[in-house]
């Protein structure tokens, strides 16, 4: 506790001298609402904190199914990102989203005073000394829900296990996504961890009608389109590699590139360099399509999944960890993976197992996209196998619902 005390006062310090600079910044990203978190106070209901987008995607299913439960509970959702606690204002009226503060004490406990939360729910890894110093403090209880940690992520942390010894009073208890995750969490934590299964499984994505979707994007019904959700930094690149070889064989091909950071735009449409290309924010509704889309915007990947034949799920093919397969798995969708899935190996394991997915890697993505599209009963069929994955865990959101009403009768 004196280390955290020690730098604590270092980062106060640091926010004071340099405030002028940072306040700036802050407002430039919306933090200012953030730490004012005006009208906030849900009187001891649940702050659920997710990571981003991905993260809230996850609990989505879990806090809709909550509010038709416990309707007179309030909730609040902070994230780190605008993106996703925009899409938290759009789950219900009774939902706020707001970015979450600068792990800085007297902002953190600035805001958590004002949402005034009566159980903290921390969803996957976003773990802050400073929000647990808070709960502990105020005595909240901090549940860990759809909880996991990788290999790299234990190494950092266990650097500062001792320092997680004295902040792991206010958690009551870790949910966990597998077993493996349930192992790495007892090694940090003495507490109870269960093993509850991926929320990830329960997701709830918006229903389209394909065809209309694809017509107003400018598409023919028989264009045949490849989706690469997610990209990372390499990823483009390759799959531009790989273009000539497999216009050879699909004469009405098209591609959509979902990128994953959009700042990352101008680096990617130099890798497009004399290629025929459109933006999603620069498209008119109906405009014919280029033989390449990018979306360089946030929010409508779910879109671009329900409308293409195959399904490529980004920072896999380098070192990223992977993105969330199961999002073209609801929508049927055969999915491509490449061998860096750790962040999702779960998921992409029960996939495998049904046959719903395949994993690939730089060398032989062309050659497995050709068969894929050679074979339409090979995709139908990765298709219908990866939803019956979603269809045959969707049990996990009542696990989770069930670990908090134990707690609810406490707030």
């Amino acid at each position: 506790m004196i280390l955290l005390s020690i730098f604590n006062i270092i980062l106060e310090v640091v926010y004071f001298l340099f405030f002028p600079c940072i306040y700036l910044l802050l407002k430039h990203k919306n933090y200012v609402e953030a730490i004012k978190a005006n009208g906030i106070n849900i009187q001891k209901g649940i702050l659920f904190h997710s990571a981003s987008m991905g993260e809230l995607t996850a609990i989505k299913s879990l806090i809709k199914k909550h509010l038709q439960e416990y309707p007179d509970i309030k909730l609040c959702i902070t994230s780190s990102t605008v993106s996703s606690c925009l899409e938290a204002n759009n789950i219900s009226p009774k939902v706020k989203g707001f970015l979450s503060v600068i792990d800085i004490p007297h902002l953190r406990n600035r805001q958590l005073k004002k949402i005034n939360p009566g159980l903290i729910c921390v969803v996957e890894t976003e773990i802050w000394p400073n929000m647990l110093l808070w709960a502990k403090r105020n005595k909240v209880p901090v549940l860990f829900l759809n909880a996991r940690m990788s290999k790299s992520t234990l190494r950092g942390y266990s650097l500062i296990k001792f320092l997680f010894k004295h902040l792991q009073a206010p958690i009551t208890e870790i949910h966990t996504q597998s077993e493996e995750d349930a192992k790495r969490f007892r090694e940090i934590f003495k507490k109870p961890v269960l093993v509850s299964g991926n929320l990830k499984f329960s997701i709830e994505l918006k229903d389209y009608d394909a065809e209309q979707l694809k017509k107003e994007w400018g598409y023919n019904n028989d264009d045949f389109i490849i989706c690469w959700g997610s990209s990372r930094p390499g990823e483009e690149e390759l799959l531009i590699s790989i273009l000539p070889y497999l216009k050879q064989y699909i004469s009405n091909l098209h591609l959509i590139i979902a990128i994953r950071h959009p700042r990352r735009l101008d680096e990617v449409l130099e890798l497009l360099n004399g290629l025929a290309y459109s933006c999603y924010t620069k498209r008119e509704i109906y405009d014919p399509a280029e033989d390449i889309l990018i979306i360089d915007t946030l929010g409508i990947l779910d879109k671009a999944y329900c409308i293409c034949d195959i399904a490529i799920v980004g920072g896999s093919f380098y070192d990223f960890g992977g993105h969330n397969p199961l999002e073209p798995a609801y929508y049927k969708k055969p999915v491509i993976i490449g061998p860096y899935h750790y962040s999702c190996l779960d998921s992409v394991k029960k996939l495998q197992q049904e046959g719903g997915i395949l994993i690939s890697d730089k060398n032989s993505l062309h050659s497995d996209i050709i068969t894929l599209y050679k074979d339409n009963e090979l995709r139908y069929n990765m298709g219908e196998k990866a939803k019956k994955v979603l269809t045959q865990n969707a049990r996990t959101l009542d696990i989770y619902l069930k670990a908090l009403e134990k707690w609810l009768k406490e707030i």
